[in-house]
């Protein structure tokens, strides 16, 4: 990691990060009854499904298959064909369609009354504030005027995103700092500094996507396995037993769900594969949408593809540009070939 990295892209971050944790340590969530999993999370009846201790060989199982998972991921990395770099006017595109869509997702999610995500619904005076800070956002966004102001406001957002729900739920959807930082990198106007600045903008929206996978999958799948059987039990998306996999159990699909969450989003920070990872972790979503459809829930689907767009674009960049230029973790077996192959991602 040299000075450069250092002095404008990890000093800044860090800076940000730790304001940002600093902020919520003072901050007190208030509590306040929402749905997640479309389910209603103050439910007794939540209490009576059953969940998983450490020590279950089911969680033992998928502890094992996930890091078989993430390291065939590493070892292959390098090893696929060589993707061709991209003319410019598409990278352009992909950057466009980023801005935009982040646009219309806060437009849309203010439009309900709800922070950053449709879940997430504004409850006090502050909140309101923010969801009218997201609408200017959004038409900021959207107008694409003054972007590199909306990506320092959308960080001021996350802050008090933070400070109305709390660290735990913020982290959950950390990938706005990542669309944040990635679109100041992309629209600062100091062309200098954004010389210095670009080359990491990628690295940072598939890192901080990926941290927030890796918490949704723990915090929404695993630790919250009550809700997401719920969901099941009310929506039957538990396909195993249709298969003829008859002992495959709601509480094991839910589980299995937060597992494999876990593996995309590590797969993510360590920037190996990226661009298979992130196909398969958009089929997925897009097979969310779809069975809503199928099932007659429109407005489910609709709600589940305002809080998508931002991730529906950002795995629209990853596949077009890979892990980034500057941050991953390097496939140790391929050192001795790294002067004569370049990176296949």
């Amino acid at each position: 990691m040299h000075s450069d990295f250092r002095q404008t892209v990890l000093w800044p971050v860090s800076r940000v990060l730790a304001a940002l944790g600093f902020a919520s340590i003072f901050a007190v969530p208030l509590a306040h009854a929402h749905v997640r999993w479309f389910v209603d999370a103050n439910d007794p009846a939540l209490e009576t499904f059953p969940t998983y201790s450490w020590n279950d060989p089911a969680v033992l199982s998928w502890i094992a298959i996930g890091c078989l998972l993430i390291c065939t991921a590493v070892v292959l990395d390098g090893r696929f064909p060589r993707v061709p770099i991209i003319p410019s006017k598409l990278r352009h595109d992909a950057i466009e369609l980023l801005r935009i869509f982040t646009g219309m997702s806060f437009l849309l999610t203010a439009y309900t009354g709800a922070l950053i995500a449709p879940h997430m619904e504004a409850f006090n005076g502050f909140g309101y504030a923010l969801v009218f800070l997201e609408a200017v956002i959004g038409i900021m966004l959207i107008s694409n005027n003054l972007v590199h102001h909306a990506a320092i406001l959308m960080g001021l957002l996350y802050l008090g995103t933070m400070v109305n729900f709390g660290f735990v739920k913020a982290l959950e959807y950390v990938n706005i700092i990542g669309i944040a930082l990635f679109l100041y990198f992309n629209y600062v106007p100091n062309e200098e500094l954004r010389a210095k600045l670009k080359p990491y903008s990628v690295d940072m929206l598939r890192i901080f996507t990926g941290v927030a996978l890796v918490t949704l999958g723990i915090t929404e799948k695993l630790a919250g396995a009550m809700l997401g059987q719920a969901f099941i039990a009310n929506y039957q998306w538990n396909f195993m037993p249709a298969l003829g996999f008859d002992w495959y159990t709601d509480q094991l699909f839910v589980l299995s769900a937060g597992a494999m969450e876990v593996v995309f989003g590590t797969i993510l920070i360590l920037g190996v594969v990226t661009r298979l990872n992130i196909l398969v972790v958009a089929v997925f979503m897009l097979a969310s949408n779809i069975t809503f459809l199928v099932f007659g829930q429109n407005d489910h689907a609709l709600m589940e593809l305002v809080g998508h767009m931002p991730i529906i674009a950002t795995a629209v960049i990853l596949l077009l540009l890979g892990y980034g230029q500057k941050i991953k973790l390097k496939n140790p077996t391929l050192r001795s070939q790294s002067v004569k192959t370049a990176p296949a991602e």
